[in-house]
């Protein structure tokens, strides 16, 4: 192989795997590794690492899948905004997708199974076998796989954001926090809810703007089945929770007001919400960037509140 073709390879699987949006399993890891120090003091920066490249892996993983199927039952089209559009384009072939996640899904696996030894070889939990990062990377596992595998997925009945919401917030915050700390809390719940919102918001903006492509192809998402009006009013509850869930944690004592720093993401929040509810054309491409703007939201938002998580120690 040339150098010529190997740079195009290169270029073809960083579009493939999605790579702007690696954001939306960075913040989850970044924020649990921030919360385990913050309530115990405990930092292992291997370790931080290896949860942040296999959740990483885990996402490369489920984006490849979610391309192969889409493209596979005609979701993803010439004349569509999703996915990455190199099947539809014929730039790759359906076979280096499924290649392509199997390896990333099987590298993802391999860390967590080198996490469940240390736990259980160093006896550095009281959960036998760290049987709660086993819960929590199988379930990842399965939901990578199953959020668009089979007709019967995730994404294509409806299921897609609560889905989201419980694998990249609650379940790679858990997981994050777990493998630093070696012990979990109900508090990790309560701080993974505002990244858990917003990572849904993303898909949610990516649903809004697709109705009506994904009701050609007899796809069933909330907005598909709710309508347009819902599908904005869902993606609003999902933009404005987690500044009133923040707000809630500093109140109860969960976090500090260092965290109150995610406020000054709020004219971005407020500018996405103006654009949702006055571009009413359901193909328009200003709906099309909203999709982006809400990941880079989600990377402010997360980052501003992990930081405040850890300013929180000396406030």
């Amino acid at each position: 192989m040339t150098t010529m073709a190997l740079n195009q390879q290169v270029r073809n699987w960083a579009v493939a795997v999605r790579a702007y949006a690696y954001p939306a399993s960075i913040v989850p890891v970044v924020l649990g590794t921030a919360y385990a120090w913050y309530a115990t003091g405990r930092f292992n920066w291997a370790f931080f690492l290896l949860a942040l490249i296999a959740g990483m892996l885990y996402h490369t993983g489920s984006n490849l899948v979610n391309d192969y199927y889409d493209y596979k039952y005609k979701v993803d089209r010439e004349d569509t905004f999703g996915g990455s559009g190199m099947l539809v384009n014929q730039q790759m072939t359906m076979r280096q997708f499924a290649r392509g996640s199997v390896v990333t899904l099987a590298l993802g696996t391999l860390i967590g199974l080198y996490f469940l030894w240390h736990f259980h070889a160093q006896s550095a939990t009281p959960y036998p076998f760290g049987w709660p990062l086993l819960a929590i990377g199988g379930l990842g596992l399965l939901g990578a796989v199953f959020y668009t595998a089979t007709p019967s997925n995730a994404k294509y009945n409806a299921l897609g954001e609560p889905l989201v919401f419980v694998m990249m917030g609650v379940g790679m915050v858990l997981g994050a926090y777990f493998v630093q700390a070696g012990t979990l809390s109900w508090n990790v719940v309560w701080v993974s809810l505002p990244v858990g919102f917003i990572v849904a918001a993303i898909l949610q903006a990516n649903d809004t703007r697709d109705i009506v492509d994904d009701r050609q192809a007899n796809i069933k998402t909330f907005s598909t089945l709710a309508g347009a009006t819902a599908a904005r009013a869902f993606y609003t509850f999902l933009l404005i929770a987690p500044y009133l869930t923040v707000l809630g944690l500093v109140l109860a004592g969960v976090i500090r007001w260092p965290s109150l720093a995610v406020l000054l993401t709020l004219p971005l929040a407020m500018m996405l919400l103006k654009t949702f509810w006055t571009v009413r054309d359901e193909k328009s491409e200003k709906l099309f960037t909203t999709v982006e703007l809400t990941a880079k939201l989600h990377l402010g938002f997360g980052l501003l509140l992990a930081i405040g998580v850890c300013a929180g120690h000396w406030f």
